[in-house]
Parts: structure tokens; sequence; C-alpha cells
């Protein structure tokens, strides 16, 4: 029996990591909506055999043509800086036409510890980074209760797209102009490093063994690394020596008034104790590395890096 999967994002780095593994295999298809079916992106998933319908998150009625004759439901979404409330409001309508049309499993990619941002040692009730979790929380509660079949929540940890543009500019500036990194992070800190194409495989395996993933809810991590690691590999790529400056608390403390971004380096602090890599491990899902990352994603690196 077939598979049919509506993919949200199938444009972007968790939707488009789904698209290629679905590609691999002949029992499953892809169904996906595009504002502009003209763009590269959009003919190039038209060549590779995804059907491809215009329209958007906020428009039902193309949600319902596009998401006609699925039986799956991958859901990953943009927070709206502006307005944290899209994000729900966006699930709710997709999880409505999905009932609407028969669809039996939804898989959710949410974020590392949204089930409980409180629990972090760095947990600010009033962060910008705590409303977005807070949100992603609330989209995983609707995805609970919208009554399907199967349904599997996937958190993933920290991506390794992070390193390249567009992100690497906000993440981490100076990294690319300077070789320099300024950041709230530790010296011994560990991040849980995800290959976005380690998602597109769990959420495929998921939709491939409905019954074994049904209500199941963890993190997902490729590898831990050392921060000082990431780095290191970034500096060989670029081929200098990148310099990390680690803010102390007074500066964080004074800076974070203007930059909420500081917020969420220090919330990421802890991240590496949200998963546990034996349990990761268990489901029997290859797991990439940075460094293979890294080499799959070369031309992106020397566009990103000026290589």
């Amino acid at each position: 029996m077939s598979t049919t999967i509506f993919v949200c994002g199938a444009t972007g780095t968790q939707g488009g990591a789904l698209i290629n593994n679905i590609l691999g295999s002949p029992s499953v298809k892809a169904h996906a909506v595009a504002r502009d079916l003209s763009t590269p992106a959009s003919l190039s998933l038209l060549a590779a055999g995804v059907t491809l319908f215009q329209g958007d998150f906020n428009d039902e009625a193309s949600l319902r043509t596009a998401m006609h004759g699925c039986t799956a439901l991958f859901i990953n979404l943009m927070p709206n800086l502006a307005d944290v409330t899209q994000e729900l409001a966006q699930a709710q309508r997709l999880l409505s036409v999905a009932r609407e049309v028969g669809v039996t499993h939804v898989v959710y990619s949410s974020g590392f510890s949204a089930d409980h941002p409180e629990r972090r040692r760095h947990y600010d009730p009033n962060g910008f980074v705590t409303k977005l979790l807070f949100s992603k929380q609330r989209v995983e509660s609707a995805v609970r209760t919208a009554g399907f079949k199967y349904y599997t929540i996937i958190r993933p940890g920290n991506f390794m797209t992070n390193m390249l543009a567009p992100h690497v500019g906000v993440m981490y500036a100076g990294l690319v102009e300077k070789a320099e990194i300024t950041t709230a992070f530790t010296r011994d800190m560990v991040l849980p490093m995800i290959d976005p194409n380690d998602i597109g495989r769990f959420a495929l395996a998921a939709f491939l063994q409905p019954a074994r993933f049904n209500a199941q809810e963890f993190e997902i991590a490729s590898e831990l690394m050392p921060f000082e690691d990431v780095v290191k590999a970034i500096g060989r790529v670029m081929g200098r020596e990148v310099k990390i400056n680690y803010l102390s608390q007074e500066d964080i403390d004074e800076q974070i008034k203007t930059n909420p971004f500081l917020g969420g380096q220090l919330m990421m602090r802890d991240m590496v104790e949200c998963v546990d890599m034996d349990k990761v491990r268990a489901w029997g899902i290859p797991l990439g590395t940075f460094g293979e990352f890294l080499e799959r994603e070369s031309g992106r690196v020397k566009t990103t890096y000026g290589l």
C-alpha cells in the first residue's frame, strides 16, 4: 500500500530533507504547496516528481486541494517573529483539513525541550525564545489531541545548517566576515548537532512504521559535539583559525537588554541534557556526522565562506 505525505515546507530545510528521503522510497509520494510554482526550488520539486500546488498555510482552500488523497501529514512551521500566534493557527488549520480529507498519521517536527522549557537552567519566562518554545508546545498539544490514528513528535537539536548561509550571519555574527565569534556559550559547551537529512530519515521511518512510532515523542540529534570542535571544523574549511570571544556574565547581563538573541544562546547551554543518544540510536536509523554534512554540502559551504 502506498503512502502519500503532505509535506510542509517542501522547499525549506526540514521539508526538503523529508522530500529527499521520500524520493528514494518508491512506495511513498509527496504533495506540497508553494506560493510561486515558477521559482527554481519549485521547479526542482516538480521535476523530481513532487505533486506541487499553488497555495500557503493560511489558505484553507489551497490546503484542501493539495492534501486531497494524502494519508499522512508532516508539519514543520517557521515561527513568525512578529506574531508568535501564527504557528498554532496554521497548525490547527492543517490538522483540520487533514482530518477532513482522511489523513491517519501526523508527524510534527517541534523544538528541543518544547514540552518543558521551564526545566532549562536559563529559563526566562519573558524571554523571546521561551515564547517560541511555548508556541511549539501548544502545537504539540494540538497534535496529541487532534484524534488521528497515529501521531509522532520529534524534537530536533541544533541544525548543522546554522553554520551555512543565510543562517550563519544571524546565529554566529562575525564568523564569515572576520573569522571571529562573540557568544554567550561556555568553553565546555556541547551541542546536540542534527543533520537535517536525519530529520527526514526519522520522519519517513515514522510514516512507514506508524504503529511503532505511534504516540512517540523524543529529541533527536546526529552527534554530540563540543562547540569548540564545531568551530575548529569550520576553521579548517575556511583555512584559518576562528577566534571565540566568550562573554562574561556581566557583559551578558548588560547586552541582553538590547540583544534578546543572547537569551537563546543561554537556553542552548544545557541543550545536550535534553537528549539521550542511546535512545536515539536504538531506533536503528543511520545518523550523519558534521564532517559528512560539510562534505555533502560542499557547494553551499564554498558559497557561504567565499572559497
